[in-house]
């Protein structure tokens, strides 16, 4: 018997997370009569992106919302037929809270990530100092520097043009909930650069934020903290998206429980994929949807040095417990869509988020979903916690903050070691090394959160593109 598995493929695809999913729906779209495996080695696909349905809750193991300003996403929705299947977020709920010096306080008003778009409830919020106050009205006249200085951190970027109480008290939280990174080595340019695009166009990142206000006519005047008005939700959870992909595309294209294991090339210009089986998969092109330190596992004996520059991209890892609690058992009741905690205040845990505020059919009537999340890269240590350990922590910070009584209805635990790709000073500049090595090698593309953004539609969008340029074909699928 052949130690091939089949016929040669015009197209492998190696890890089935969103990433992976969209590049062979893509494939799909615009060049369906190509023979496409997708492998990828759990028993389910999806990757992060994982729905548990647990005592009547809906419990997302992860992300569990997606913006709609960024197109990718909400375009696959619309040609997958399941946009009437997204929930809007409950727009009673759209605003957020911060821990300051140990109580809840909401975030001002019209506070998005990095700045104002309105000044007077900054101005009445206790979050900051009569200081501080001041000198976040002052950003205006902080000079914008220079096209072509040296790349900053977001720390340094944040204190030059606000201050350092402003940093520390609204924007470091509000960046660490999205990005669980140090601030010290987090590029802005990498992860947030539509600021550095505001301070070189308009002088200001609150002259900016003012200026582009109007262009957001659908967001609520009370959004706080992230425009909450254009999140959504698949009715079911992510998994719901994730799920509706791989049953379209056609018969034997995924394969679960598929472990590719090494891969080589040979003077044929064929990938020869190795699985874990000894089996042999031979391909024509070859897609690398996993994270960067495993597809830098794959290629080092290929090209050592793109595989060197893909280890060095630095992961962190976080745990989310993920908690029932019946809603008499809080006596401040919890309201918003969640808080985030500064780092100053030294606490334990990074953020809490209510699912059950944000979307309807998250948990069962008088119930509140609640999910704490630990971790990230400035409190790492908090991974080695037991998963008890994490549930205590988890249950005394909301009796403190909250005033809850009692022990939950339900809980989860839910870990994610080294599965979040930080995006450190010089990041811009390994990707375009990365990029342009693979754009050397024929029928060779990266996928994945470690490129162009960790967010679902980012992701989307890095594999949409990435399948377009390895076919040789533009798209006509976009629907808005």
């Amino acid at each position: 018997m052949s130690d091939v598995e089949t016929d040669t493929l015009d197209i492998a695809i190696v890890g089935g997370g969103i990433s992976g999913l969209a590049a062979a729906w893509k494939i799909h779209e615009i060049a369906p009569e190509l023979t496409v495996r997708l492998y990828e080695r759990e028993h389910r696909v999806g990757g992060v992106l994982e729905t548990i349905h647990h005592d009547g809750f809906l419990i997302e193991r992860s992300a569990d919302m997606f913006i709609t300003d960024l197109p990718w996403a909400i375009n696959l929705c619309h040609r997958l037929g399941i946009q009437d299947e997204l929930l809007s977020s409950n727009p009673t709920e759209r605003r957020a809270h911060v821990i300051c010096r140990g109580k809840l306080i909401p975030i001002p008003s019209g506070f998005q990530i990095m700045g104002p778009t309105r000044a007077w409830p900054v101005l009445i919020s206790p979050i900051l100092s009569l200081k501080g106050k001041c000198r976040l009205i002052c950003e205006r006249f902080v000079r914008r520097r220079p096209p072509g200085a040296s790349e900053e951190s977001f720390s340094q970027f944040s204190i030059r043009r606000f201050g350092r109480e402003v940093f520390e008290r609204l924007i470091q939280p509000l960046v660490g909930g999205i990005y669980t990174a140090d601030p010290d080595k987090l590029s802005v340019a990498a992860a947030l650069p539509r600021f550095i695009e505001m301070e070189q166009k308009y002088g200001s990142i609150s002259r900016g934020l003012f200026a582009t206000k109007e262009a957001d006519q659908d967001q609520a005047e009370s959004d706080s903290g992230a425009r909450y008005s254009l999140f959504v939700a698949p009715r079911l959870g992510n998994e719901q998206f994730v799920s509706t992909i791989a049953s379209r595309l056609p018969k034997g294209v995924v394969q679960k429980e598929t472990s590719i294991v090494g891969i080589a090339r040979g003077e044929d210009s064929l990938w020869r994929l190795k699985r874990a089986n000894g089996k042999e998969v031979v391909c024509r092109k070859l897609i690398l949807a996993i994270p960067a330190h495993q597809a830098a596992e794959l290629l080092l004996p290929f090209d050592p040095a793109l595989a060197g520059e893909l280890e060095a991209i630095v992961y962190a890892g976080c745990a989310v417990v993920c908690l029932g609690i019946a809603q008499q058992q809080f006596r401040v009741p919890p309201g918003g869509f969640g808080f985030v905690v500064p780092a100053v205040e030294n606490r334990r845990i990074l953020a809490i988020s209510f699912s059950s505020n944000k979307f309807r059919g998250r948990a069962p009537e008088g119930q509140y979903l609640v999910r704490v999340f630990f971790g990230g890269a400035c409190q790492s240590e908090m991974m080695e916690r037991s998963d008890s350990e994490l549930i205590e922590i988890a249950i005394e910070e909301l009796k403190e903050l909250l005033q809850m009584t009692g022990l939950p209805t339900t809980q989860k635990i839910v870990r994610w070691p080294n599965a979040m790709p930080q995006y450190h000073v010089g990041h811009n500049a390994r990707v375009e090394r990365i990029e342009n090595r693979v754009a050397e090698i024929e029928n060779l593309a990266l996928i994945g959160n470690a490129y162009h953004g960790v967010g679902i539609p980012q992701c989307i969008h890095t594999a949409e593109n990435a399948v377009e340029r390895l076919l040789g074909k533009s798209s006509s699928t976009t629907v808005r």
